[in-house]
C-alpha cells in the first residue's frame, strides 16, 4: 500500500510538474491516475489540477465537477477538495450539484452557509474570471469578505483572492482602470493579506506585502508600494533574508521611489536585485526579470 500512494504521489508530482506546457497529456495522465493511492494530503492538490486542467485549459467543466465529487465522497475529503468541487459544480452551471457542493463544504468547515458560498465563488474566479465583467462582482465580495470572522476556510480564501488579484493585474495591464476594476485590484490584495495573516506563515505575510506593493504601483500610490514593500523587506529580514524573497521585494520598492524622484536609491535596489538574481536558477531568474520589466515600464494611471 505505501509502494502505491508513493506511485500515486510520484505520478501527480510529474502531471504538476508538466501540465502548463502539455495540457493534453497531463489530462489524458490524470484521468488514469487512482485517486485512492493518494494520501489524503495530497486530495487538494488532485481536485485544483482537475479544475485547472480539464476546466480551465480544455473546457471540460462537468468533467472536472464530477471527478472532484467522486473525491469528495471519500470519508477523509479535505476542505480543499471540497472547495475546488464547489468551484467546479459553479463553473459547469449545475445549480444542483453547486447547491450539494456549497453544503457540504458549509458542515464540513462549520460556517455559515453564505461564507461557503462567497468561497465557492471567489474559488470559481481562480479559475476563470474576466476583468471587464467580473471585477465589481470581486471587489463586493472582497469588501465583505474582509468581515467574515476566522474559520477553516481562510487559507481557501487567501489562496483564491491572491490568485484573482493577480489574474487581474495581469489582465489589465496597460489599460486604464475603471472605478470597479481599481477597488477589485486594491481589495482583492487586501483581503489576500488579511486572509494570509489568519492562515499562513511568515512567507505569506511578506508576499501579500509584495501583491499589495505592486497593486498600488498600478494604482498609482507610490507611498502605499513603497511602506507595503518595506514592511515585506522587513518581515524578509527578520526570518533568514532568503535572497529570493528579498530580491523580489526590491523592485517594487524600487519602482516606486523611482515614482516619488528618488532616482538615485532606486538604482542602487535595482542594482542590488540584479547581483542577488545573477545567482538565480533560470527559471526564477526569467521571472524577476519578467517582473522588472512589468514593473519599471508600465504606466500610471
Amino acid at each position: 500500500m505505501n509502494d502505491q500512494r508513493s506511485d500515486a504521489a510520484a505520478e501527480l508530482d510529474e502531471i504538476d510538474r508538466i501540465h502548463d506546457d502539455f495540457p493534453a497529456d497531463a489530462a489524458r495522465r490524470l484521468r488514469e491516475l487512482d485517486a485512492s493511492g493518494l494520501p489524503t494530503q495530497r486530495l487538494g492538490a488532485f481536485a485544483f489540477l482537475l479544475n485547472h486542467v480539464l476546466g480551465e485549459r480544455l473546457g471540460a467543466w462537468r468533467e472536472a465537477a464530477e471527478r472532484i465529487a467522486a473525491l469528495a465522497a471519500r470519508d477523509d475529503a479535505p476542505v480543499a477538495v471540497l472547495r475546488h468541487w464547489a468551484a467546479a459544480a459553479l463553473l459547469a452551471a449545475d445549480d444542483g450539484m453547486a447547491r450539494r457542493a456549497q453544503s457540504r463544504l458549509a458542515a464540513t468547515a462549520q460556517v455559515d452557509a453564505s461564507i461557503a458560498a462567497a468561497l465557492a465563488r471567489v474559488d470559481a474566479w481562480n479559475f476563470s474570471v474576466d476583468a471587464g465583467r467580473d471585477t465589481g462582482q470581486f471587489a463586493a465580495l472582497a469588501r465583505s469578505a474582509l468581515d467574515f470572522p476566522p474559520g477553516a476556510l481562510d487559507a481557501g480564501f487567501a489562496a483564491s483572492f491572491n490568485n484573482v488579484t493577480v489574474a487581474l493585474l495581469e489582465r489589465l495591464a496597460g489599460r486604464a482602470l475603471d472605478e470597479a476594476q481599481r477597488d477589485a485590484l486594491r481589495l482583492g490584495a487586501q483581503a489576500a493579506r488579511a486572509f494570509w495573516l489568519r492562515a499562513g506563515g511568515w512567507i505569506e505575510d511578506e508576499r501579500s506585502d509584495y501583491l499589495r506593493a505592486k497593486v498600488a504601483l498600478r494604482l498609482g500610490d507610490a507611498q502605499a508600494a513603497a511602506a507595503a514593500a518595506e514592511g515585506g523587506l522587513a518581515v524578509v529580514a527578520a526570518n533568514g533574508d532568503d535572497p529570493v524573497e528579498r530580491a523580489f521585494l526590491l523592485q517594487p520598492l524600487a519602482a516606486a521611489l523611482a515614482a516619488l524622484g528618488r532616482t538615485e536609491r532606486a538604482a542602487e535596489l535595482r542594482s542590488e536585485a540584479a547581483s542577488l538574481a545573477a545567482a538565480f536558477d533560470p527559471s526564477l531568474k526569467g521571472l524577476i526579470e519578467q517582473d522588472a520589466a512589468e514593473l519599471f515600464a508600465q504606466e500610471q494611471p
